[in-house]
């Protein structure tokens, strides 16, 4: 069973991830999708700024969305990494592979469901004309200029701290798993911002990029696996 894949026992297991998330954390989560980029965007509207764009307030909601959903191993599965405690996971039936692909598909339901409903708030929020929302996110210039190279980049950037914390959460020291988390939180932040400013108008430069984003994805995903394949409880 260690090496086999049942797509069947698959399924049952991230059902039972997705029931297991505490509802504090799916409450908070949907406040970061619903409230967090409006409060920002009328705080500025309040202090007088509101030369912001439009994309200011999709950046605040991804941002939080994100970082919302790399944290989901450490909510549902938070004693991997401690060998008295971690064998509610040893114990549970299904395999090492299955185990890692259902956390990694949970972070990513948790993206695909928070932005869905961030960005229909957001849609209603242009419709009512809420002060500072002056343009639907499509109308974007960010949205509207979006390449190959950007969404590859965008995507890569997110896995890549995705599976760096699925490896993070094997950390049984709490404090070198704390500055770990902040640091892949900080480096998906500078993927996602600061590489599309700077390869702006050098796309084969931002193909390294890319590249070695994938390279690191995979590393980590081969990591994270190797990493709980290692744990004994």
């Amino acid at each position: 069973m260690n090496n086999s894949f049942d797509i069947k026992r698959f399924g049952r297991l991230v059902r039972h991830d997705v029931r297991s998330c505490p509802r504090e954390t799916l409450y908070s989560g949907l406040w970061m999708a619903l409230a967090f980029a409006p409060l920002m965007v009328l705080g500025r509207q309040w202090l007088g700024q509101e030369q912001y764009g439009t994309f200011y307030r999709l950046a605040l909601m991804v941002g939080m969305v994100a970082w919302w959903a790399l944290m989901i191993p450490t909510q549902v599965y938070p004693n991997v990494g401690k060998k008295k405690r971690g064998i509610y996971f040893a114990m549970l039936p299904a395999t090492k592979a299955e185990k890692h692909a259902s956390i990694a598909t949970l972070m990513v339901l948790t993206v695909v469901g928070l932005m869905a409903i961030g960005l229909v708030e957001d849609v209603l929020l242009t419709a009512v004309h809420l002060p500072g929302y002056t343009k639907y996110f499509w109308q974007s210039e960010t949205v509207r200029s979006l390449d190959l190279p950007m969404v590859l980049g965008t995507l890569f950037t997110f896995l890549t701290a995705m599976f760096g914390m699925i490896w993070v959460n094997t950390v049984a020291n709490n404090t070198l798993r704390g500055i770990l988390q902040v640091l892949l939180f900080l480096l998906m932040i500078g993927g996602l911002v600061f590489f599309p400013l700077y390869f702006d108008n050098r796309p084969q430069g931002y193909w390294v990029v890319i590249a070695v984003e994938a390279a690191a994805t995979l590393f980590l995903a081969w990591l994270s696996r190797h990493r709980m394949d290692r744990m004994s409880y």
